[in-house]
């Protein structure tokens, strides 16, 4: 039955009254703005501590001193070489930045530092140069090993390198409270970094040094002994060396053998040649004969009176029988001297086939002792081989021992620190410059994360793409009024901004009603503390003012206050009349304001919910329509309670009250959820208690205009001036 009640009502849909909307894609630098604006409280707060908090460290930090000397650092040292030798080199470092990033390391390191604190007899703390050294002095140990290590980090924490830029300079800088102790220290540390890097290259060249020593000591020992092996194993093996060549005795009996066949076979041949000569009968005697030369004188002799008798002219058979009988003579001892030669054939031959059989034996004895031989060449390969090596480095030891004291310094003390005649820091107009853009930059930040942790209503877009309603009226923050004031003010003030904020509602609402000006329309807020009741009051108040015949109904039961604003006595009211007890008539009272009547709530019921969702509260709206052009219902918050759904129900239109950076925008969500669900028709947001002097935030700048138009206009500031000022709450 209530539903189809409401259907006959006349409201326009809800959904033609919410804003179209569009999601926010690009960045808003407005947006920034608005948020700076809202927190400069907070900026402006933090920035000044941050200011002051840097005066207070300036002031009582120590003044410091800065001292520089100034190093030349090459990228490579002098370069000696020995034939392939390559010393001093200043190690495998590919990348030039590598290199010096390393010396700028070594300059700060530790060991560095203990050696300055040697030097200089720094055992004692030095006093520290900042507050917060002496913090940490103030908590130091006793230790000394600890106490140590505190002042090498000290030294190193005051120390700084910086490359000159396109050089090869390097600038070492240290920063003490005492000048002198600046420039002794900086000094100290170049010197240091000299003499070390002195030691650690000329420490390169006797680490090598050592090393070869060592190698060569090593390949010496691996020579002997494979000297050692190769002579044992040619004493075994019975392997000699002659004419430099390594020769067995198999290899030696071939040799001879050899040699001894060759003679042989010559004289065999000898005896061969001979013997067929002497052989030959057809032959001359004195040729036959001359083969014989050495071995046959009386031949010869023989061959000579032969040739004389031959050569006499006369022919007598006396010359011819000696010539017959020297002819057989010369024939007999041919025979004998062939027989003899024969016997010396034979037994050549025989002592050349003995040759052969030798030369065979050792030949086979050779075959066996080539494996020998092998074995024999692989250790003489490797006692060649040690000796290469072992010449090698005893030559490359030289060369190091030699090269190693004209090792040169890549680093040179160009100019040395001297005592600063000014303090390098504090600097109080740098520090304070950069307190203040620090501090600036804190409290944006703070600003920042403050407005995107709250959530609370700071903005009239964001309101409306939050909600999907729109925002129907803007009511500014006054001061110096009492609630009982404020809920008048449209009356009694009607040239105020509230009241013109009020009556701009009510236009708003006329585009909201379907009768323009009649109808329902139920007030209601999130939480309590909103001003719903005097919104209520005040809009109640507007209409009167245009002639709308006007009531007013009190239906928050819990904690009514409308009779209290307009003086009105609340003995009976709406809790008894739908309890039963009175009527309309008794019900209903005028106040002092014309067109306007009010139903106060009456006496606290146990269960509000229980009545207002009773038959007699849509009885007494039904005729209240018929009586009255518009009907303004004051009820409870939504959140909690269940009285705030059904009046919404009950409504033509419910106009939700949001109080200006207050209310939570989950808050305000959960509420609307609520009166979504119950369908009830949403009008749109009245925002309250709108601090004008950050309108822009809200998207409405025209609070002033009202208040200079009357008659106190000549006394209040104008034009840029008036807003600046107003903008910054010095007005």
């Amino acid at each position: 039955m209530q539903q189809d009640n409401r259907n006959n009502l006349p409201y326009r849909s809800n959904q033609q009254q919410r804003p179209e909307t569009k999601p926010r894609d690009t960045l808003d630098l407005r947006d920034f703005w608005k948020t700076l604006v809202r927190q400069q409280r907070l900026i402006a707060l933090i920035a000044g501590v941050t200011v002051l908090l840097t005066l207070l460290y300036t002031l009582l930090s120590a003044n410091v001193y800065r001292s520089t000397t100034t190093l030349q650092i090459e990228r490579e040292g002098t370069t000696i070489k020995f034939g392939e030798s390559d010393l001093n080199n200043s190690g495998d470092i590919r990348d030039t930045r590598d290199f010096y990033q390393t010396q700028f390391e070594l300059i700060r390191s530790r060991a560095l530092a203990a050696k300055v604190i040697e030097t200089l007899k720094l055992h004692e703390n030095t006093p520290p140069s900042s507050l917060i050294g002496k913090i940490k002095q103030w908590f130091g140990s006793d230790d000394p090993r600890v106490k140590q290590t505190v002042l090498e980090e000290q030294l190193i924490d005051n120390l700084s390198v910086e490359p000159v830029k396109n050089s090869r300079l390097v600038a070492i800088h240290y920063e003490s409270s005492s000048p002198e102790q600046a420039a002794q220290i900086a000094n100290a540390v170049a010197a240091t970094f000299h003499a070390m890097n002195m030691e650690r290259r000329s420490s390169a060249a006797t680490d090598a040094q050592t090393y070869l020593s060592g190698s060569v000591q090593e390949a010496k020992n691996k020579l002997e002994e494979a000297e050692k092996r190769l002579t044992q194993y040619a004493q075994e093996h019975e392997i000699i060396q002659i004419d430099g060549k390594d020769v067995t005795t198999s290899s030696m009996n071939v040799q001879t053998f050899s040699e001894k066949l060759s003679q042989i076979q010559q004289e065999r041949f000898d005896k061969e040649s001979k013997l067929a000569v002497l052989s030959d009968k057809a032959r001359p005697a004195a040729e036959r004969i001359g083969i014989l030369k050495d071995n046959s004188a009386y031949l010869q002799t023989l061959a000579q009176r032969l040739d004389q008798l031959k050569t006499q002219k006369s022919s007598t058979a006396e010359l011819r029988q000696q010539i017959r009988n020297l002819e057989n003579e010369i024939d007999a001892e041919i025979a004998t001297k062939l027989t003899s030669i024969n016997s010396e054939l034979e037994a050549i031959k025989k002592e050349e086939s003995l040759v052969h059989e030798s030369i065979a034996r050792a030949k086979a004895a050779a075959m066996q002792e080539q494996d020998k031989s092998i074995a024999y060449n692989t250790l003489q390969r490797e006692v060649t081989t040690n000796q290469e090596l072992y010449q090698s480095l005893l030559q490359r030891m030289k060369e190091i021992s030699v090269a190693g004291g004209m090792a040169a310094n890549n680093v040179v003390i160009i100019d040395k620190a001297q005592v600063p005649l000014k303090k390098f820091k504090p600097s109080l107009s740098t520090n304070l410059a950069f307190g203040t853009l620090l501090g600036l930059l804190l409290g944006m930040s703070a600003a920042f994360l403050r407005d995107f942790m709250d959530d609370r209503v700071k903005d009239v877009a964001e309101l409306e793409r939050a909600t999907a309603l729109p925002v129907l009226g803007i009511v500014p923050a006054v001061q110096d009024y009492t609630p009982d004031q404020l809920a008048m003010l449209a009356v009694k003030e009607p040239r105020s901004s509230i009241a013109e904020s009020f009556r701009s509602l009510r236009t708003a609402l006329r585009f909201v009603l379907q009768d323009g000006s009649k109808g329902i329309i139920f007030v209601t807020s999130a939480h309590a503390g909103e001003g719903k009741s005097t919104t209520t009051s005040n809009l109640a108040c507007a209409y009167a003012n245009a002639g709308n015949k006007v009531l007013l109904i009190d239906a928050d039961l819990r904690n009514p206050s409308l009779h209290k604003t307009l003086g009105i006595t609340n003995e009976t009211g709406l809790s008894n009349y739908l309890e039963g007890y009175g009527d309309t008539t008794a019900m209903v009272q005028a106040t002092g304001i014309n067109n306007l009547s009010l139903i106060p709530a009456g006496t606290l019921p146990d269960d509000p919910a229980e009545l207002i969702s009773s038959a007699q509260m849509e009885s007494l709206l039904a005729t209240a329509r018929d009586a009255y052009d518009l009907i303004l219902i004051d009820g409870p918050p939504v959140l909690g309670l269940a009285d705030a759904v059904i009046l919404a129900s009950l409504a033509d239109t419910t106009l939700v009250t949001v109080r200006a950076e207050s209310t939570h925008l989950s808050t305000l969500g959960n509420a609307l959820k609520r009166l979504r669900q119950s369908h009830a028709n949403l009008s749109g947001i009245l925002l309250n208690r709108v601090d004008m002097r950050r309108g822009g935030n809200f998207g409405y700048d025209y609070a002033n205009y009202y208040y200079y138009q009357s008659g106190n206009s000549q006394t209040a500031p104008s034009g840029k001036l008036a807003s600046l000022l107003q903008r910054f709450k010095l007005l």
